[in-house]
């Protein structure tokens, strides 16, 4: 699962995907500006923030922000955020269009990123499975972490055949998407997150209806919010009547784990 101990770090795969999303940053914001993505992206991260016990005013640290509309979303969640991100063109975008206060950006790979600051929730979306030598990168992350803190993790589900298929079909018609990524089972999370020295580890299905929506922008836009506020309200609720039964059919995973 982790990189050969000869890969540079941070990576060649890394430098790879900093240059594309940097490349590709306004199309990336894109997904965060229009309606019916904008609802199911809010959605996907509430849904994985839920999955740890509820914090009063945590601090908290984004890994991978892109573009900083975390911030906007969790506004009266955090008493501080800060987002980290390896493209500066997605750090630009958030320092001039999300600030707000208690809310820093920092425009660095995690791995060469240092703080004194700790904080109650680092959390990351669809960001583990482009990092190089995950254990050391964990390592790493788990310094932010007060004690009691929490590491949580949305990832992309390989187990559900459509992942494979919606991938395989991107690398045939998209230029710009980043095929080389290291694809984590539940299974894969939960040894990670062991070996990491984390505690009261959970994984979690998530996103049954409405990551297509979160990911893929269709028009017209009126008629998609429709669809993408009926999907996320039927994720939710079907959630909580069959929970794991339905994560082989899910789009993502949910890990979460904490610091002893």
């Amino acid at each position: 699962m982790s990189a050969p101990a000869s890969a540079p770090w941070p990576g060649e795969r890394e430098a790879r995907d900093q240059q594309l999303f940097d490349d590709m940053a306004a199309r990336y914001c894109r997904k965060d500006l229009l309606p019916a993505s904008r609802i199911a992206r809010r959605h996907r991260l509430i849904q994985t923030l839920k999955v740890v016990p509820e914090i009063h005013q945590p601090a908290v640290l984004e890994v991978g922000c892109g573009a900083g509309f975390s911030a906007t979303y969790l506004a009266g969640y955090y008493a501080s955020y800060l987002g980290v991100d390896y493209a500066p063109q997605l750090i630009a975008y958030a320092q001039q269009h999300n600030q707000g206060v208690g809310v820093t950006f920092e425009g660095r790979n995690i791995k060469d990123y240092h703080t004194d600051q700790r904080f109650d929730v680092v959390f990351m979306i669809g960001v583990l499975h482009h990092i190089d030598d995950l254990e050391v990168a964990m390592a790493h992350l788990l310094k932010f972490l007060k004690p009691g803190g929490w590491l949580v993790a949305n990832e992309p589900h390989p187990g559900n055949p459509l992942i494979s298929l919606a991938r395989a079909v991107r690398q045939k018609i998209d230029r710009q998407y980043s095929s080389d990524q290291q694809p984590l089972s539940a299974a894969d999370l939960r040894r990670l997150y062991g070996r990491a020295g984390l505690v009261d580890i959970r994984v979690t299905p998530q996103g049954l209806l409405s990551t297509p929506f979160a990911e893929v922008i269709v028009s017209p836009q009126a008629i998609m919010r429709v669809f993408s506020s009926l999907a996320c309200a039927l994720d939710a609720s079907l959630t909580r009547l069959v929970g794991r039964l339905l994560q082989p059919l899910t789009w993502n995973l949910i890990a979460a784990g904490r610091k002893p």
